[in-house]
């Protein structure tokens, strides 16, 4: 969520959320009001600079001194707000997730950046990931391209034919030439991308 003067708020992770209620009970033990430690330890997490993924703030010590309550209570109240509409839990509605599988579907650019987490074993909410702009996701689906191509380039014209014929992956014969492709893949979209369009 984009804010006043240049920063943001994110999402945070299960585990992030709980060091900060651990942390704020620890804040609290020094005699100070419990909800405005958790509330601080949650902003030092969640607030930071808008494009950087810069923390704004060390800890939840800092925010205590560098915000007023009330400054604390108003952002970790749209900080509530955004996680509740933006995480909506597990529970969602069939019709709910359906909806939310077809914007998935139509939407090349996150299918992409799923496909290199899943490769690399990341998660969303990790730092590596959280730190990669478009540009990184489309080079390493670049190199993928490039490790796919040497590998085919090895292989004997009878082999390379046979690698590129679109096969069931459960039984291994082969498709018809229509159930090949991917009808999510938006090919404008990835010629965009290869020309260096609509990158951070």
């Amino acid at each position: 969520m984009s804010l006043e003067d240049g920063l943001e708020l994110r999402l945070l992770s299960a585990l992030e959320a709980m060091e900060a209620r651990r942390e704020g009970l620890e804040l609290a033990e020094d005699g100070l009001e419990r909800a405005l430690c958790s509330n601080a330890c949650l902003l030092a997490r969640a607030l930071e600079e808008a494009g950087g993924h810069t923390p704004v703030f060390s800890d939840g010590r800092a925010v205590l001194a560098g915000l007023t309550a009330e400054e604390i209570g108003a952002l970790a109240g749209r900080w509530s707000r955004f996680s509740r509409e933006n995480d909506p839990g597990l529970d969602l509605p069939g019709e709910e997730l359906e909806r939310v599988r077809e914007e998935l579907r139509e939407d090349p650019g996150e299918r992409l950046r799923w496909r290199v987490l899943r490769q690399f074993g990341a998660l969303p909410t990790e730092g590596r990931a959280r730190a990669m702009r478009d540009r990184d996701y489309l080079w390493c689906l670049a190199n993928g391209l490039l490790d796919r191509e040497e590998e085919l380039e090895r292989l004997c014209p009878s082999c390379r034919a046979r690698a590129l014929e679109g096969r069931c992956p459960a039984c291994g014969q082969s498709l018809p030439e229509e159930e090949t492709g991917n009808p999510a893949f938006d090919l404008e979209r990835f010629e965009a991308l290869k020309e260096g369009k609509g990158l951070d």
